[in-house]
Order: structure tokens, then sequence, then C-alpha cells
């Protein structure tokens, strides 16, 4: 048991991982307002693999996770998260439960991991600047790959610092290690130069048995990886021909580098030399990972996803910027080989969101940015408390930044809880769930669901609670038919018809809104402000 002395000691660790707790389990079930579709195809797929040992699709036990046709899905993520559903309900407070929690450990091992590198006192601050952090919080409040993979890359680097020259520890990092670099697509690329700068900052304490662990690590990760990607094409990414997610789009690649040389005016060996995919590629990558550091995105707007973003409030709050720079400068002068591990760290952590396919997530991808952003500001935040040798000047100090915290914290959560749930409910599927809901209320009729995709149908079987059993024998077929209501891709009633016409006074037909008919549907689903409409629904 911990004497008193020991939990007085741990007492400011605790209440930062109550007030954590708080910040992401209240209301987690119901804000965000709705499950996105990322969300229900992974947590679905758990609650499938914990009562059948297969996933959403009915593949049993599978190593490669596709849930969407294409794009790949960590594996870790949604095997642990399998595990709570074995004792517990399908809704959303379960569904996020594993990611909210795994939130909140991240904190516990990223405290350690600081206090070992530094001091307690920059452990502590750093701790709760990530407790109360609007990116983090966003992120572990609902079911995304993020959560896991960084709680993983957090407890390797934690047992990593305190294994010593002992091997068992060495191990059971690079397990950790093993095991983040199948949580996230995008966080692959995070992996080998993580264990480089962790081999390059411990290389004094590491014998060769510990480095030949940790070669052997990496060759078992990217050869297991390529292994899986050629026998079951484990690295597509974003489109049915499956692009290789590290590089960015071929056929877009071709097409602006094509484009720009039309538009040109130079001689063709110049176009050439200044206008082809390597080009065009250097000028993305560097776009790309410049913008996460941009003042912009930290600190006034973040990125334009709706999914992760609140507009108009960056991801850090606007008066950690100079505590940011302070904190720099002072770990630069204080503890220069362990700045400049922190530093480096931070340097790879946006690599994800600027060799990623597709459109950059910064606030996903490159999430990694958290452990250095965080340290960078707690030590910031402790050099400002420990300025001053007479106490009243500290409790002054203190003070502010107390009501600095509350001040922006509670303006955060009211933005959160008031406004978000409308301004991106469509982002979460809203209409989706608002879909399911009226199909349940309307059970006595038969249904069809027209310009529904598998996903719509995914969202069906979570909120109803449909065995999965049932799932794998319907969900592969071109019409899904589940007792009176059948899901369709097309618009099952020609668009020149009147779909009063082909309908009985038993049934009902909901069409998406790109089924376009001239008669007056009877409602409407819409989305959560009202402004645009998502479903028609037809009904005598």
């Amino acid at each position: 048991m911990l004497s008193w002395k020991a939990l007085k000691n741990y007492l400011p660790l605790i209440l930062i991982i109550l007030l954590a707790s708080i910040l992401r389990l209240f209301m987690l079930g119901d804000v965000p307002i709705s499950m996105s579709d990322d969300e229900i195809r992974a947590v679905y797929s758990s609650y499938s693999i914990a009562h059948t040992g297969r996933d959403a699709f009915g593949n049993f036990l599978p190593v490669v996770i596709k849930l969407d046709g294409s794009n790949t899905f960590g594996q870790v993520p949604i095997y642990l998260s399998s595990l709570f559903f074995l004792f517990l309900d399908l809704n959303p407070f379960t569904a996020r439960l594993p990611y909210a929690l795994a939130g909140i450990l991240s904190i516990v091992f990223f405290y350690f991991i600081v206090k070992k590198i530094f001091n307690d006192g920059i452990a502590i601050a750093s701790s709760f600047v990530f407790a109360v952090s609007v990116w983090h919080i966003q992120l572990s409040r609902f079911a995304i790959e993020t959560d896991t993979t960084l709680l993983l890359y957090l407890i390797g680097i934690h047992i990593f610092l305190y294994a010593q020259n002992k091997t068992i520890p060495i191990l059971v990092s690079m397990f950790s290690f093993f095991l983040a670099f199948y949580s996230y697509s995008a966080m692959k690329v995070t992996f080998l130069p993580l264990l480089l700068i962790l081999t390059w900052y411990k290389y004094k304490e590491l014998s060769k048995k510990h480095l030949l662990i940790i070669l052997s690590t990496i060759i078992l990760a990217f050869g297991s990886f390529g292994l899986l990607s050629i026998t079951q094409n484990a690295s597509s990414y974003s489109g049915a021909g499956g692009n290789f997610f590290f590089f960015q789009d071929k056929e877009k690649t071709a097409l602006v580098v094509e484009l720009e040389r039309r538009g040109s005016q130079e001689p063709e060996f110049v176009k050439s030399f200044y206008h082809n995919k390597f080009t065009y590629w250097i000028r993305m990558f560097s776009s790309n990972y410049l913008a996460a550091f941009s003042p912009g995105y930290l600190f006034l707007n973040q990125e334009g996803s709706g999914i992760y973003s609140i507009w108009e409030r960056g991801v850090l709050y606007l008066f950690e910027l100079p505590l940011l720079i302070i904190g720099f400068i002072y770990l630069f002068l204080k503890k220069r080989k362990e700045f400049f591990f922190v530093l480096f760290l931070l340097l790879i952590a946006p690599l994800p969101s600027a060799l990623g396919v597709g459109a950059p997530t910064w606030t996903s991808r490159s999430a990694f940015m958290i452990f250095g952003l965080y340290i960078f500001i707690g030590a910031g935040i402790y050099s400002m408390l420990t300025l001053f040798k007479k106490q009243q000047y500290r409790y002054f100090i203190f003070l502010a930044f107390v009501f600095l915290y509350l001040y922006s914290v509670s303006g955060y959560l009211f933005q959160y809880y008031y406004d978000w749930s409308s301004t991106n409910a469509k982002y979460f599927s809203k209409s989706t769930q608002d879909l399911v809901y009226f199909i349940n209320k309307s059970k006595r009729k038969d249904i069809v669901v027209s310009g529904a995709t598998v996903n719509t149908f995914f969202h069906y079987a979570f909120y109803n609670k449909i065995d999965p059993a049932i799932t794998h024998k319907i969900i592969n077929n071109s019409q899904i038919k589940y007792e009176n209501v059948v899901f369709i891709q097309i618009c099952f009633i020609d668009t020149d018809e009147d779909p009063y016409k082909s309908i009985s006074q038993n049934q009902i037909y909901i069409a998406i809104s790109s089924c376009k008919y001239k008669a007056k549907p009877k409602t409407q689903i819409r989305v959560h402000n009202g402004e645009e409409i998502i479903w028609n629904i037809f009904e005598k």
C-alpha cells in the first residue's frame, strides 16, 4: 500500500487524472451528437468480433481489416475494444469508452515520461496542459484509431526510458511499439524515426543485444506489413485501386503536372526539369508538413475537417503561444540533450500528414505532436512559476495561470457542448441516425431505402443492436433486407416517376436527395441545422 507521503506526492497527478476523466467521460454518449461513419464501421466490427469472432463482413479473425472496401483500418484498436463488448452493451457511450480510457491513460504515461526526462514540476505542468487540451479532448471523445496508437507509443517510450540495461523491459517496449505500428495506417510512418531517436537518446545504456532487439522489431514490423500488403493488400488506402498510404495519389499527381506544363510557356526541357512528379511531391510534402506548425492551425482555426475541428478555435489556447516559446528557450538552456530529444520527436510528428494521401488531417494523423508541444508549454509554465524566489510572486503567477486556463477551458467547453453538436452534426452522420429512428417508429410498414450504402445499414445494425451473425448473412447482398426494411444503393423508383403511384398504403419509400422526384415528399430528414435535405420520405 502507498504511504501517506507517497500518496501526497502523487496527489497533483491524481487530481489531474480526475479532471481529465471528467472532461473525457461526461456525456460521452451524447456529445458528439451521433456516431460518425468511421466510428460505426470500427465499433460494430469490434462488437461482431466479440460475439462471433468475425468482423462486420463475416471474415473470421481477420489480420487485415477493411471496412469500406478499400481503406485499411487499424487492427489493434478494433480487437482491443472488442474485449469491452464481452461485458458491456452496445451503445454510443460504451462504443467510445475504450478510446476515452486510452486518452486518460495516455496522460498517466506521459507524466512519468516527462518526470524521467526532466523533473516532477515540469511533468505536473505538462500533464495538466495535456488534460485540458482542446486537441486531445476532441480526439479522445470519439472512437478513432489515434487514441490507441498514441497510448501505445507512450507506453513504449515510458518502458524504454525506464528499462535501464534490462532486456525484458526492452522487449516489452518493442512489443508496444509493434502494436502501435498496427494501430493506425497514418502513424506507421512515425514508427521508424521514433525508434531511431530513442536509440540515439539511450545509446550509451544499450547493449548489442538491445540494439539487435530494436533492429529485429523494425524488420518484423515492416517485413510483416510488406507480406500482408502483397497477400492481402494491407497498404491500400483511398479508393478501390488501393493507393499506398504514404504517397500522393498517382492520378492526381499526373493530372496536376500535366496542367502545370500546359500552362507554362517555358521551353520543354525546362518544363520537364521544374514541373514533374518529384517537384510536385516535394511541394505537397513541404506545404502539409509546415502547415502543422502554422500559428493559424495551432492557435486560431484548427483544420477544415468538421469532424475534428471547432472552427475559430485553435488546437492550443492562444495564451499558450508565449508559454511555448518560453518553455522552448528554457529547456534549450537547462537540459540540452533532453531538449533535442523532445524537439526531434516533435519534428517527426507531422510526417503522417505530410506524406499521407488525400486531404491532410493534422488533428488525427499528427497527434503525436501533442507529446512535444505540451512538454514545451509545461516547461514554460514551470519556468514562470520558479522565476521568482518570493512566494507572493509565485502565488500571483499561479493565480494568473488558474484564471487563464479557467477562462479558456470553460469557453471551449461551452462551445463544444452547446454549439458544436449543431454546427458539426452532419460530420457525425446525424441524418443517418435520424433515418434509423424514423424507420424504428414505422416498423408496422414495409420500407425501402434508396441511396443507402453498406454503412447506412451498419448504422441501423448498431442502433438496433442487431445480432452480427445475422448481419454476416445479408451484408454482402446487393439489396440488404432485414425484417421489413430493404436497403439498396440505387434509386429504387425511376426519377421520372411519381413515387406515390408505386407504393401502397402499407409501404414507405425513403430516397436520398440525389434521387430527384417532382412529387412532394410527405416529410424530409435534413442535416441538424435544417439547411440541407438528406432524405425524402414518401408515404401515403
